[in-house]
């Protein structure tokens, strides 16, 4: 038993580990990048792509201007093309460069108990172990960027339900509809979490130390 126990890495090692993966981590604006994404890009994206793809439908089927909300399920097809081109852009350039994380999950040396209680704390739902703090940190940082990005991607999603809302008949309307809220649910959850790291990020800097914005 004696072989096998020196296989399993000790306590010490694996927090040493972590806090090694966790040097150099930090949040350089993940919220600020993100507000403006929803606040500017995205809407005004949507907006100039919806518009263009229904003038262009009714110029393309040369219809009626009064009828153009008929014409409107032709306009999200580039709106959701530029969402997905568009969030996979601003990902790379301006989410990515809003956080030091790193190449490796700082928790990945750790147990699953281990793991589930720095979540815990990020999320806080526990209190605070100040004697691994620099991993916690560093953990609240890698989840924000992950639901940062998860956020982005999501903005394209409700796209594709839009238009089978406004134009589907009955069932397939009221299906539809289910599932943009479960999304929407959804998406609330993920801001929620992104909040709550960022909050603890706050509560957890050194005196005199800029938070992340929200």
């Amino acid at each position: 038993m004696s072989g096998i126990d020196d296989l399993i890495p000790k306590s010490d090692d694996r927090w040493t580990t972590a806090t090694r993966r966790a040097q150099g981590i930090a949040d350089l604006g993940l919220g600020g990048a993100l507000k403006t994404y929803y606040a500017l890009y995205f809407p005004a994206g949507v907006i100039i792509l919806v518009t263009a793809g229904t003038v262009g439908a009714m110029l393309a089927f040369e219809g009626d201007p009064a009828n153009w909300p008929s014409f409107l399920l032709f306009g999200f097809f580039p709106a959701v093309l530029g969402a997905a081109i568009g969030g996979l852009i601003y990902n790379a350039k301006k989410i990515a460069p809003s956080a030091e994380t790193g190449r490796i999950d700082v928790l990945l040396s750790l147990e699953d108990e281990e793991r589930k209680d720095i979540r815990c704390q990020v999320l806080g739902k526990t209190t605070v172990d100040p004697e691994h703090l620099v991993v916690s940190q560093a953990a609240a940082v890698q989840l924000r960027k992950n639901l940062a990005t998860q956020l982005i991607w999501m903005s394209a999603f409700p796209l594709l339900f839009i238009p089978q809302v406004i134009r589907g008949a009955g069932f397939l309307s009221w299906l539809m509809a289910a599932g943009m809220l479960v999304m929407v649910i959804g998406a609330i959850y993920v801001v929620r979490d992104f909040q709550r790291a960022g909050r603890f990020l706050d509560r957890t800097a050194e005196p005199g130390a800029k938070g992340p914005q929200k």
